[in-house]
């Protein structure tokens, strides 16, 4: 969950868009996203990496940030126990959340960015 909501801020903040409204949606063609396409990993790859309604690719990044963030909350949880590890996996999850909402910052256009 924590890794769907990076995809989302990665990819509205360098655009100057909310993070809370509208709800997610396909920038192609506005398709509000569903109960499925909102299952991290598992949806992109039940959907193909693609949007249901207008076949737009997704990119393989959004599915890889979700898996990595499952994965360092695993390895916290597995190496300190479920208290510790909980703590310690969210901070390696913000930490990788902020490096790569700063990396999508830096990649949009700076005209784009001024807009």
């Amino acid at each position: 969950m924590l890794g769907s909501f990076i995809n989302l801020a990665a990819d509205r903040l360098p655009r100057h868009e909310s993070i809370v409204r509208p709800r997610s949606h396909c920038r192609a063609c506005g398709r509000k996203l569903n109960t499925i396409d909102m299952l991290p990993v598992v949806g992109y790859f039940i959907r193909r990496g693609r949007c249901a309604t207008c076949g737009t690719p997704i990119g393989a990044a959004a599915p890889m940030v979700e898996a990595a963030c499952g994965a360092g909350m695993a390895v916290g949880i597995v190496w300190l126990g479920v208290w510790p590890g909980g703590l310690v996996g969210l901070a390696l999850i913000v930490l990788f959340g902020a490096a790569i909402i700063g990396l999508a910052m830096r990649r949009l256009p700076a005209a784009e960015a001024r807009t």
